[in-house]
C-alpha cells in the first residue's frame, strides 16, 4: 500500500466516523429533550396541534374529548 493511499483511506475512515458521531449526536438529542411549549396560550391557536406529543398537546386533546363527550 501506498503512502498516499493510506492517507486517503484514513481520511474517508475519518470523514465517516464524524458523521456517524453527528448522526448520534442529533438522534440522542432527540430522544432526550424535554418538550414543552413555550406559546404563552399553548395548543388553543396551535397549527400543530392534531400532531404533537408534547405533554401538554396530550392534556389539550384528551380534556377536548371529555368536553365534547
Amino acid at each position: 500500500m501506498e503512502r498516499r493511499d493510506f492517507l486517503r483511506s484514513g481520511l474517508r475512515g475519518l470523514i465517516i466516523a464524524g458523521l456517524a458521531a453527528i448522526s448520534g449526536v442529533f438522534v440522542y438529542r432527540n430522544y432526550t429533550t424535554n418538550e414543552t411549549c413555550e406559546f404563552t396560550t399553548p395548543c388553543q391557536d396551535c397549527k400543530q396541534l392534531k400532531s404533537c406529543k408534547k405533554p401538554e398537546g396530550l392534556k389539550f386533546k384528551r380534556d377536548q374529548k371529555v368536553s365534547n363527550n
